[in-house]
């Protein structure tokens, strides 16, 4: 084989080599271009959610959370409005003993009212 054929051949290959190379690019920016399509799309998204998220802490801090204090204020003033536990239990053993008092004294009366 000649010099000549030699070259022929290396540039050959070298051809071969350029052509693979060129399809691989050629693939890397398809991928390039769709790496950068969703981008942008996720990025739209990543907008989109970051308004919501704003919206929703706006909501947040401007209804809920007066809401919620207006709420906590009403409950406070029915507990203070309450009366305790220990007066309700002290007021419902007064009133157990002034039946049993009532009763007692209804049957004497009753009996008073037999023996005339």
């Amino acid at each position: 084989m000649t010099n000549e054929e030699k070259i022929l051949s290396l540039l050959e290959k070298h051809g071969e080599m350029l052509d693979r190379l060129d399809r691989r690019m050629d693939k890397l920016d398809e991928r390039q271009t769709h790496t950068e399509t969703l981008l942008e799309k996720h990025g739209e998204l990543l907008e989109r959610l970051d308004e919501r998220q704003t919206k929703t802490e706006i909501t947040l801090e401007n209804v809920i959370v007066p809401h919620l204090d207006a709420l906590a204020e009403g409950q406070k003033a029915l507990m203070e409005a309450l009366a305790p536990k220990s007066r309700v239990e002290a007021l419902e053993e007064e009133v157990d003993l002034l039946k049993t008092v009532v009763r007692s004294l209804s049957r004497d009366v009753a009996e008073l009212k037999k023996a005339q």
